[in-house]
């Protein structure tokens, strides 16, 4: 016969306070930081659990755990305890399920990502490159491992696409063979991998297929690096993120095989190499060149006509406008891949502007201030404001249009200003416009901008 045990009023005591102190310490511990938003622009917060999304700033710890969602114009730079680099980039949402890292034993790390919807590049870190084999990011259709990679990944409901800069991916599509509720990659027939060094190549695949496919995309709208793209800042970001070397990827028949550090061979010391380049990432890309040109095909007040301007107009530049005196050009756009979605910012970066009395044709010189000019690149408008100063008097002039296909901005019918001009850049990254505008019935505002972000 079983006997019944039982406690005393002192046992008893310390079990409700151990038991209350252990279910108070679970619900309030602290979630696993992972890593620090390092650049947050636009709309961008972060969920935990079933908490509000708080907007993020820069310098705020990411957790396990934690959602990071970002707006339409939201850019957000995470640097991870592993020295991983991660950009969620527009109208993103990504969680980070689990991100489990021992410095002191990297090969047991464990890291497994969701994106939901929207666009992410990132760099691995050593935990994620030490430790392949415990890597997954889930989309809704695909599971995708890492071979110490810099990708970046495009994703919906339906199809989800990557593209490689360098080592490689594996993608296969969720479903019986491979589980979402997994860790690690999911290898095996329904499986395709893609590597660096093949360009415009794109793993895709859709709900519902058998397995993805590399295709050759001649479409910049498929390249996920080009659906969302990347802000001038991002390589010197992701630079900084990665203080240590790291494995540059393996080559495809390196797969199934561990990496292994050769050992330092003995004997006397030698002077140490200056240190290399983060592997990985690309070297640093000097600043596009100017590619938009305004000048004054005329005398305006003591402003002599520019006489380089015949000379532009006559080597076969784009013609982005003419408002007397002024006309723009710009170097043609045979590569230029604008960003699909997406509100950007330009800065203004040179100007000349007049204010024109209409009665006696005299001119004077106006001073700029307050400069605003925003794309909105997945609408395919524009908007502008300046503030000018002539004669003591302070003048408002503003704008509103569409942007073409060929990156040409023209306003529209209710705009005040009239605006003519045009976007440059290999993604878009200048801007200029002339513009014209009636003041107050005998005054008028002419002249010429340029920008860039």
């Amino acid at each position: 016969m079983q006997k019944c045990m039982t406690m005393g009023p002192v046992a008893a005591l310390r079990f409700v306070v151990g038991a209350t102190f252990f279910l108070y310490g679970a619900a309030n511990a602290q979630p696993v930081t992972l890593g620090n938003a390092v650049v947050v622009i636009g709309k961008a917060c972060a969920q935990h659990a079933q908490a509000d999304c708080v907007p993020l700033s820069r310098g705020a710890a990411i957790a396990q755990g934690d959602t990071v969602e970002t707006g339409v114009d939201g850019y957000v730079y995470i640097t991870t305890v592993d020295h991983g680099f991660i950009s969620v980039r527009p109208d993103s949402s990504l969680t980070f399920e689990r991100y489990e890292y021992d410095p002191a034993e990297p090969q047991k790390t464990v890291i497994k990502l969701s994106l939901h919807k929207g666009v992410v590049r990132e760099i691995s870190g050593t935990g994620a490159q030490a430790a392949r084999d415990h890597y997954r990011m889930n989309t809704p259709v695909a599971a995708l491992g890492v071979r110490g990679t810099d990708f970046t990944v495009f994703t919906d409901a339906n199809v989800t696409r990557a593209d490689v800069r360098s080592g490689g991916i594996v993608m296969t599509p969720l479903g019986a063979g491979c589980a979402a509720t997994g860790t690690g990659p999911c290898e095996g027939p329904t499986a395709a991998q893609l590597f660096a060094g093949q360009p415009n190549a794109v793993l895709q695949v859709y709900r519902g297929n058998a397995h993805p496919v590399v295709v050759d995309s001649a479409l910049p709208s498929l390249i996920p690096e080009q659906a969302a793209a990347a802000l001038k800042n991002e390589e010197n970001s992701a630079r900084a993120a990665i203080m240590q070397p790291v494995n540059p990827g393996v080559a495809p028949a390196e797969l199934s095989f561990p990496l292994t550090v050769p050992a330092a061979p003995s004997g006397p010391a030698t002077t140490p190499a200056p240190p290399l380049a983060p592997p990985g990432l690309p070297p640093a890309q000097p600043p596009e060149s100017q590619q938009i040109f305004w000048g004054r095909f005329a005398p305006l007040a003591a402003a002599p006509s520019d006489t380089t301007l015949a000379a532009l107009l006559q080597q076969g530049s784009d013609q982005l406008g003419l408002l007397t005196p002024f006309a723009m050009t710009r170097t043609p756009q045979t590569d230029m891949v604008m960003p699909t979605f997406g509100t950007f910012t330009f800065e203004l970066q040179a100007s000349s502007a007049y204010v024109m009395n209409t009665a006696t044709g005299t001119a004077t010189q106006a001073q700029i201030s307050k400069p605003f000019l925003s794309v909105n690149f997945g609408a395919s408008t524009f908007q502008t404001s300046l503030s000018l100063s002539a004669n003591g008097t302070n003048y408002a002039v503003s704008a509103q249009g569409g942007v073409g296909p060929d990156g040409k901005l023209h306003s529209n019918y209710g705009s005040q200003a009239t605006v003519l001009g045009g976007l440059a850049g290999k993604n878009a990254t200048q801007a200029g416009y002339l513009f014209l505008q009636s003041l107050d019935g005998k005054n008028t505002a002419v002249g010429a901008t340029q920008w860039s972000r």
